[in-house]
């Protein structure tokens, strides 16, 4: 079950990595970052005393903890890694900007801000 965090714990996980999203690495202020389970509580033992902890949460901004919903690591990187192709298949204005020059594709995997940045997952 979800706990709720104490103010020191949230600083402690806000800290982590400077300000920004464990994932994007975009800025994110204070209030209102959302604090995201690194393993899912939806994945694992409800009574798993490790998954409640400041230890297992990053920060992150809305948009990628929504996206990364109830995905391990590994999903949501193949799941970011997906996105060109899903968008060159789905929709007509991504394939008319990119032949217009408009936007360019840059196919690399992805890297995790958290891990530019040195932080280890155990």
């Amino acid at each position: 079950m979800r706990r709720k965090l104490s103010k020191k714990e949230r600083l402690e996980i806000y800290n982590k990595t400077y300000g920004h999203c464990a994932y994007c690495g975009c800025e994110i202020p204070f209030k209102g970052f959302h604090a995201d389970h690194i393993k899912c509580l939806r994945n694992y033992e409800w009574d798993n005393d490790d998954i409640n902890t400041v230890k297992n949460m990053f920060p992150a901004c809305g948009s990628c903890n929504i996206y990364k919903r109830t995905m391990d690591l590994e999903t949501f990187r193949k799941m970011l890694s997906g996105i060109p192709m899903r968008l060159s298949r789905d929709v007509s204005t991504y394939n008319i900007a990119l032949r217009f020059g408009l936007i360019k594709e840059d196919v690399k995997s992805v890297k995790f801000y958290f891990e530019k940045i040195g932080i280890k997952i155990e």
